[in-house]
């Protein structure tokens, strides 16, 4: 029998027949990005110099650290836990403040429930907004939780700034309260580096922040969509991952609700297959409350309810680390409704549906 299905990364205005349990559906991809980009491109990215280092440390060049990593190969791993994908913006698409950052991990930390504690946040930029300076300083006053640093990677100049700003982090006072990096968001599936550009890019930061720094116990990998990522041409950023963080949205891709979790867990194990015993997580999943129907997929309050507990608590269940998109709504993007309706919180109002299994 023939199988296609509609998932997280396929080519633009797809139309699938998707068999699922057993009731045929035609579902159309919108000719985008499963989602919208969560990086805003209006704020200026500020130039970041290379940090200071300790009398001990040498600086690198992109080359030299990328030699230095393939030289000496770390792979530091994570176990278990769960956390929420964070935005540098208020809701207008203005940064967030220190205090906005500070509101914001106190609202995550208070999402605990009998059977989650949310203790890690990731981050899409280190640089613009000063994003990674803030969430750390908030992280290590609210306490509870840790940072994933993401390093927005086009273009080059931003890569560049990201990366020195994570330098400078990593060496501060609060360097040891980020558990782990992720260089560029949906680069494949976006086009914005080649697999051998993007590979080049993530060696680069294990050699800067594994070999030059000493922070062994740190991983780097990528956030990406399941198709780029189940493509043997793109094999080698797989190979230079400590950690590949997975980007699926069975709601882009028309699953009912109902059956969202069969057509995750599908992904989940496929991808798994190819990791080689490195740590897979889930980077970024969810269900919105309002939008477009798309196939079968439904955005309501329950519907998104229905979709935590299902894959939420799989997780948890087997141990798999995973990020939730999202913590709150964010009503700066465009692209729909749908996109500004992901949080597990309206906008600076209630929790929509419990956290809970």
């Amino acid at each position: 029998m023939l199988f296609l299905k509609a998932i997280a990364g396929l080519p633009a205005l797809a139309l699938l027949l998707t068999t699922g349990l057993g009731h045929p559906v035609n579902v159309e991809i919108e000719s985008r990005s499963p989602k919208s980009s969560p990086f805003n491109p209006s704020i200026p990215v500020p130039e970041v110099a290379p940090p200071t280092l300790p009398s001990n440390l040498t600086s690198l060049t992109i080359d030299g650290n990328e030699l230095r990593a393939r030289g000496t190969v770390y792979r530091p791993t994570v176990g278990y836990f769960a956390g929420f994908n964070v935005g540098a913006y208020t809701n207008t698409g203005a940064c967030k403040s220190l205090q906005d950052w500070r509101n914001e991990l106190r609202l995550v930390k208070s999402y605990r429930t009998s059977h989650f504690s949310f203790t890690v946040v990731k981050l899409f930029t280190t640089s613009q907004c000063s994003a990674l300076k803030n969430a750390l300083q908030a992280a290590k006053e609210v306490g509870g939780i840790k940072v994933w640093a993401g390093i927005w990677a086009t273009p080059r100049s931003t890569f560049d700034s990201d990366k020195n700003e994570l330098g400078r982090q990593i060496l501060g006072s609060n360097g040891n309260l980020i558990l782990g990096v992720s260089v560029g968001s949906e680069e494949l599936f976006r086009g914005g580096l080649s697999a051998g550009q993007l590979s080049g890019y993530i060696w680069d930061v294990k050699g800067m922040v594994q070999n030059a720094y000493g922070k062994t116990t740190v991983p780097v990998g990528t956030s990406e969509g399941i198709s780029p990522l189940l493509n043997s041409a793109n094999q080698q950023v797989l190979d230079a991952c400590d950690a590949v963080l997975l980007t699926d949205y069975p709601y882009y891709g028309g699953s009912k609700v109902e059956t969202a979790l069969k057509a995750f867990q599908r992904d989940w194990w496929a991808l798994g297959a190819k990791m080689g015993g490195r740590t897979l997580i889930v980077g970024e999943t969810g269900w919105p409350s309002k939008g477009k129907t798309i196939g079968q997929a439904v955005p309501t309050v329950p519907n998104a309810g229905k979709y935590f507990k299902a894959i939420a608590c799989w997780m948890r269940t087997t141990r798999k680390p995973f990020f939730w998109f999202s913590a709150v709504d964010e009503q700066w993007k465009s692209g729909g409704l749908a996109e500004t309706r992901f949080g597990v919180s309206w906008y600076k109002g209630a929790k929509k549906y419990n956290l809970s299994c």
